[in-house]
């Protein structure tokens, strides 16, 4: 009879563990494919409260869609001034996850002043776009080389184009390689490795890394999305494309070492590369603790570097 209820037991809690475990990777998997959004007038305020804005409403500024992978709708904006646009200099700025093209705006501000134009957008099924699944970089990058595409059959005067990105946009500009966008430069803030190691690597912060398999087969089953295609790392094999890297110091979401990692394989495949790190900042904080003069003196020097005035 001990053993019966012993067997029972052990089975009940068995059952209450599995339970657990696809409870826990179904919700997460949600998270991560079906983002739940920053509201626009909430990630507006917040920019202008961080002194982010700036002038950017002094800006020219077109509204405009492109076709990305398999027809879907990206909301688009020209963002450009008088001086700017007689440069032949373009910019196209990726945000993060559960962000818009406002949280691109950070940016836009210190390009301009470098004198180029800039296209922000909203990634599929952020923004108003309509709502679609999130891949964290991988389907992403196939839309953006269609905008891309798009940003050259528009301007016949571009000298420079290069990509700038945060965090799932910086995840998207470097899958961007996988096509040879053929672009002069890429800027990349606080780039994870991996969907899955940097979701290992959070869970492991809280002793439930055992757990992200479990995510990642919900992702699959749930959302058709596999988060180990979304490897930075294998992207920069063969690269040449100059990358400056640009993490915070303080970032315990995205570890610095995923840009250490990155910084060397780009290095290790040839293409010249930068590293800086921003002390203070945690994850997608370097513009904000740097600030303005500061972090476009990042991407100045980087640019200068490599011979783009």
């Amino acid at each position: 009879m001990p053993w019966t209820i012993i067997v029972i037991v052990v089975s009940v809690l068995a059952f209450i563990f599995i339970l657990g475990a696809i409870i826990f990777g179904c919700c997460n998997a949600t998270v991560y494919c079906k983002p739940k959004l920053i509201p626009s007038e909430r990630e507006i305020r917040g920019n202008k409260k961080r002194g982010l804005w700036l002038d950017f409403d002094s800006y020219d500024q077109e509204e405009f869609t492109v076709e990305g992978k398999d027809g879907y709708i990206l909301n688009c904006v020209f963002v450009s001034t008088e001086e700017t646009r007689k440069t032949g200099k373009y910019v196209i700025i990726c945000h993060g996850h559960t962000s818009s093209r406002y949280g691109a705006v950070k940016y836009a501000n210190c390009y301009v002043k470098l004198g180029f134009s800039c296209i922000i957008y909203d990634a599929r099924t952020h923004g108003v776009n309509k709502p679609d699944t999130c891949t964290l970089g991988y389907v992403e990058s196939e839309d953006l080389k269609h905008i891309i595409d798009d940003t050259r059959a528009k301007h016949s005067d571009i000298k420079i184009l290069g990509l700038q990105g945060e965090s799932m946009g910086s995840s998207t500009v470097i899958h961007s390689l996988r096509f040879d966008p053929k672009v002069n430069f890429i800027v990349s803030d606080c780039c994870f490795i991996g969907s899955y190691e940097e979701l290992y690597d959070c869970y492991k912060n809280i002793h439930l890394q055992w757990l992200t398999p479990t995510l990642w087969l919900a992702a699959k089953i749930l959302y058709k999305v596999d988060i180990k295609n979304t490897n930075s790392l294998r992207c920069l094999t063969n690269n040449k494309t100059p990358i400056l890297f640009i993490h915070g110091a303080g970032d315990t979401l995205v570890k610095p070492f995923n840009a250490e990692m990155l910084h060397a394989k780009a290095k290790e495949e040839g293409a010249y590369t930068e590293l800086v790190f921003v002390e203070g900042a945690g994850h997608a904080e370097s513009r904000w603790k740097a600030g303005f003069e500061a972090y476009t003196g990042y991407i100045s020097n980087f640019l200068k570097n490599i011979g783009i005035e």
